[in-house]
């Protein structure tokens, strides 16, 4: 089978492709992609806790269409990215995400949550105040934007540096295939992000303070360290990892809201229900829509051989739709008892931030729920990024209610 996955159809609306996958081709060689593609739930879940399915090697494989000469001219987004913890197989995986662990402890992210509560209050304050507001610009992007800053000890008047940066390594990481003009600007916002970093980090040296890159440098002196370059790649993947999963995960959860009237009404009723819209959200239209492989050896999926070298794309999106597993898997139903999916992954690369994820979620919708007694989203079709591995909303136009 061979499927124009970088077409505008497919990135604005995947789904009608991923549920064709699953019924008629749960596991196939793409001819464009130069990939398995791989479907159902069970083998998706399967395959990402798979040991003979490496990580390390996705980014060569990514960028396989360069040359020596490209790669010298992108040698530091790659250098960048080659330090990502989901670039990364044990025991080098096991050394980093042992390091991080120690920051990302459920009493740390507990702890946030008086914090969060009053960020989402100041950013509606401001939201609210006009008669139309962007949901996506003033508080799915800011809320983490300010969480991960605060969390990381980046000063807040470089946040939006830090989105650049994290749009910048978005457009290398989880492009289809990674254009020139994508990798000049991940280059060159792996350039400026690697220039304050390790300016940040002489700092940080000098005068430690109380925050995660700092525990991060401190450690970095230790045996079992991180080098410098370590420093930089892990840093720019936790900008990554705090604004894609929570900015989708707010918008996918309000545009579900608003295109359920009923549900929307449940959730006002009783805002215990907010956990199992995130669960649902999560399921329905997942931040995330695939995460890739390579085979360490001969191995088969589903009865199908597959090489050592090979790779392969397991697709999220699909397998969160899979009959085979879920009850009319195409409705968004937050009442559903079959709640699993596989969206932030699984085994060692689980995602580290999903408690934080979830609990910036829970606190921007509720608050946004109390706040604003009807949902009227104005963004008729909102716009998706044209990547591959990501979806959320570029624009989310809501109503404050000023206006009537």
């Amino acid at each position: 089978m061979n499927i124009k996955f970088l077409s505008s159809q497919y990135f604005q609306n995947p789904y009608p492709v991923l549920c064709e996958f699953l019924k008629s081709s749960p596991i196939f060689w793409d001819e464009n992609m130069n990939a398995w593609i791989v479907s159902p739930f069970d083998e998706v879940e399967a395959g990402l806790h798979n040991e003979k399915l490496n990580a390390g090697e996705r980014m060569s494989k990514a960028a396989a269409h360069f040359t020596d000469e490209d790669r010298e001219k992108y040698a530091v987004i790659l250098e960048v990215l080659s330090n990502w913890l989901v670039f990364q197989d044990p025991p080098q995986h096991t050394r980093l995400r042992k390091l991080v662990n120690k920051a990302f402890t459920p009493r740390t992210i507990a702890a946030l949550e008086p914090k969060i509560e009053l960020i989402v209050s100041q950013l509606l304050d401001a939201a609210l105040a006009k008669d139309e507001f962007d949901l996506v610009t003033d508080l799915s992007f800011q809320l983490p934007a300010i969480v991960i800053c605060e969390l990381l000890g980046i000063p807040l008047d470089r946040a939006w540096d830090v989105k650049r940066w994290s749009d910048g390594a978005a457009g290398f990481s989880a492009a289809a295939k990674v254009s020139h003009e994508e990798a000049q600007f991940a280059n060159d916002t792996a350039i400026e992000a690697s220039e304050y970093l390790l300016t940040l980090f002489s700092k940080l040296r000098k005068e430690p303070q109380d925050n995660l890159l700092s525990k991060l440098v401190i450690h970095g002196e230790d045996e079992d360290g991180l080098t410098d370059s370590e420093l930089v790649g892990l840093t720019v993947n936790l900008f990554f990892a705090g604004f894609e999963t929570t900015e989708g995960l707010i918008g996918n959860a309000v545009l579900a809201l608003a295109a359920n009237p009923d549900q929307l009404e449940s959730v006002r009723s009783d805002n215990s229900l907010i956990d199992n819209v995130i669960e649902e959200t999560l399921r329905f239209d997942s931040s995330i829509l695939k995460q890739s492989r390579v085979a360490s050896e001969d191995i088969k999926i589903a009865g199908q051989r597959i090489k050592k070298g090979d790779y392969i794309h397991f697709m999220i999106g699909a397998a969160n739709r899979d009959s085979a597993k879920f009850n009319h898997p195409n409705t968004f139903d937050i009442f559903r008892t079959d709640q699993a999916h596989v969206s932030f992954g699984h085994g060692i690369h689980f995602c580290i931030g999903a408690p934080l994820a979830r609990l910036e979620a829970r606190i921007a919708i509720r608050q946004l729920l109390e706040r604003l007694p009807v949902l009227e989203v104005a963004t008729i079709t909102p716009t998706f990024p044209e990547l591959f591995a990501v979806r959320k909303p570029l624009e989310l136009r809501v109503k404050s209610g000023r206006a009537s």
